[in-house]
């Protein structure tokens, strides 16, 4: 499965297994959601990667040790959290030295001519097709291509995908090209092979894995732009994309196939994917499949006749095969760009009303989706593989373990729990934000979840040495204008940061005290003006952050408020930088921040001025930023750095 990586780091080396005990003891929480087989994957440090050939992995129940079976891959720790794990309870494990001898792989991955085929339990199941597949005759050789999955099997092993049906030779099984996209004022379509403008283009595969919980691989595309229509000589690349493809288990004989492209502008100019109806992560069902036998619905309800055009976080398609009816569920993720995405379906009567079957995840169907130079861009989708019939309490718990999966905590690096931390709200004469009491209940649930105790106040007067004292991180959230009464009050508040403590400050925490230089040192910088409301791109600078680890290169942000400060503390470490080329703002561009830092501003940061452990995130404007899960993440992290 594809879930949010957590990358972890251990303190301190392992030396010998027989040296010292280890530190490697997690539990992991099934969190709002009930979880029934549940993949799990979780990053490792170093120190405990590279003793993997010793140590196995045990559930502790009840005070007994269970072994489990488990995959390193890739510095990371997979395995499947069996039964049901009911919402709101916890699961303990252990790494320890192994016992037993190892098993041979469930999940295997072999190359052949120019493809890699995966089998689960010896059954084939898929085939990632890494060379050009040779077109039928009397077709153009245009229409050749490679990069694509098919074919892709039911667990009963009929084929559920097609390859160049004579009414579409361009359309490929799984696969995910561009249709209308613009680069130096020219036309590009990467999917209409047959219009000459380009391909897209294997260059090559490597990272092929196997073992008892996941198989899979990484393959490096090219999309390659033709000089000429007539001409595919020496083609110029233009993006450079990276498919990650791991197939994983579900329940039963039925398994799961995460698709995740990391797509990266490698031109010095602007690539754009035009909105239009079509293109992205796309399917073409079996032949045979069309109204009068297919069953497709999406997550808001909608069928064949009426899904055309809306939106959905997860589609099924599902038809008769030579094995009995079998089926896709196709789950998009809420990191990608305009989720969730808008859908293509060819509806009822489409191509005649017979073969078909065509749905299309598409996240430039009502609006631009812009490529900076030297950006890169992820997208993630998962698809479960099943026999039978699947129903919309079955799709939703598949798509819940996808988009929000059960979350791991190692118990020796949980530097939380058990901590104090003070939440200030306090706003003076000026705008006060309605997100407040949003971002209170929001940080509360987030200590419920993580052990650590939240007091929240809007009262200056616990501002004072002794009171402070009892607390392990003061978090500002939205706090505006003067926020203390006294000089003492300030006075308790710069001596608590001087003597070690941490700060936590969200988005208008950079408009407080705006008469008081020292508090602008603190926070990191401050407030100067902000964009008008919209969607724009911020850039993970440092990913290697408990902030920023599990964000995707390019955090495609909704509808906050792109802000603005002035003296910058240049001690600042920065985590997020906006992307000012996707910031609508005239003001902005003419005056400040102009190009005082290129195309980019800081967006969040940490430092440690005067003793300190500071973190800031402009981010978080809106009420409905503080139920969105990467952005609570984001908080926990700072608020876990700043405590430590």
């Amino acid at each position: 499965m594809h879930q949010y990586y957590i990358f972890l780091l251990l303190l301190g080396g392992l030396g010998s297994l027989a040296a010292q005990p280890l530190v490697s003891a997690f539990h992991v929480s099934a969190g709002e959601y009930d979880r029934q087989d549940t993949p799990v994957c979780v990053a490792v440090a170093d120190s405990l990667w590279n003793n993997r050939g010793e140590l196995g992995l045990y559930e502790t129940t009840t005070g007994e040790n269970r072994a489990i079976a488990a995959q390193w891959t890739d510095g990371q720790l997979c395995w499947v959290m069996t039964g049901a794990t009911p919402a709101g309870t916890t699961r303990r494990y252990r790494l320890a030295p192994a016992s037993g001898t190892s098993m041979a792989p469930a999940f295997t991955a072999s190359k052949d001519e120019g493809a890699v085929r995966f089998a689960v339990n010896g059954r084939d199941v898929l085939t990632y097709q890494q060379a050009p597949a040779g077109v039928p005759a009397g077709v153009d050789p245009i229409f050749s291509r490679g990069g694509y999955l098919h074919p892709l099997l039911s667990p009963a092993g009929d084929t559920l995908t097609r390859i160049q049906p004579p009414d579409h030779y361009h359309h490929y099984g799984v696969w995910n090209p561009w249709t209308h996209t613009e680069f130096r004022g020219r036309e590009l379509d990467f999917w209409n092979l047959v219009r000459g403008h380009g391909t897209v283009a294997t260059q090559d595969v490597t990272g092929v894995h196997e073992g008892s919980v996941t198989a899979g691989l990484t393959a490096r595309h090219a999309y390659l732009a033709y000089r000429d229509s007539a001409v595919t000589d020496n083609p110029e690349q233009l993006l450079e994309e990276t498919l990650n493809l791991r197939v994983l288990p579900a329940h039963g004989d039925n398994y799961q196939i995460d698709y995740t492209t990391e797509q990266t502008n490698i031109t010095g100019e602007p690539f754009t994917v035009k909105a239009y109806r079509y293109q992205g992560f796309g399917y073409r069902g079996r032949a045979g499949w069309n109204d009068d036998n297919v069953d497709l619905l999406t997550s808001a309800g909608r069928n064949k006749a009426d899904g055309n055009a809306t939106r959905a976080r997860w589609m099924k398609v599902e038809g008769p095969t030579e094995h009995g009816r079998a089926g896709i569920l196709f789950m998009t993720h809420p990191g990608n760009y305009n989720y969730p995405e808008q859908i293509r379906i060819w509806p009822t009567g489409a191509n005649g009303g017979k073969e078909n079957v065509f749905v299309n995840f598409n996240p430039a169907q009502d609006r631009d989706y812009v490529m900076r130079p030297g950006g890169t861009y992820r997208l993630r989708y998962r698809m479960m593989v099943y026999d039978g019939q699947l129903d919309t309490t079955t799709a939703n718990r598949y798509w819940r373990d996808f988009a929000h999966p059960p979350r791991v905590t190692w118990e020796a690096d949980d530097g939380l729990r058990g901590a104090r931390v003070l939440l200030y709200t306090k706003n003076g004469e000026g705008f006060v934000h309605d997100n407040i009491p949003a971002s209170i209940a929001a940080i509360r649930k987030l200590g419920e979840e993580n052990g650590f105790e939240v007091v929240h106040t809007e009262d200056p007067g616990m501002f004072t040495p002794d009171r402070l004292e009892e607390y392990d991180v003061l978090v500002f959230s939205n706090t505006n204008n003067d926020i203390f009464d006294t000089p003492e009050q300030e006075a308790a508040f710069r001596s608590y940061i001087e003597a070690g403590g941490g700060f936590v400050g969200i988005h208008s925490a950079c408009g407080s005290e705006r008469d008081w230089p020292w508090f602008w040192r603190n926070v990191g910088g401050k407030f100067f003006r902000h964009a008008r409301r919209q969607d724009f791109d911020v850039a993970v600078v440092d990913a290697d952050h408990p902030s920023t680890d599990f964000l995707p290169p390019t955090w495609h942000i909704r509808d906050d408020e792109c802000y603005y400060l002035k003296q910058l503390n240049p001690a600042i470490h920065v985590l997020l930088a906006a992307d000012l080329g996707t910031v609508d703002d005239e003001e902005g561009h003419a005056t400040y921040p102009a190009d005082t830092f290129g195309s980019s501003f800081p967006t969040s940061w940490y430092h440690t001025t005067d003793g300190g452990r500071q973190w800031y995130t402009s981010l978080g404007h809106r009420i409905e930023h503080y139920s969105d899960p990467q952005f609570l993440r984001h908080i926990l992290g700072g608020i876990r750095w700043a405590a430590e």
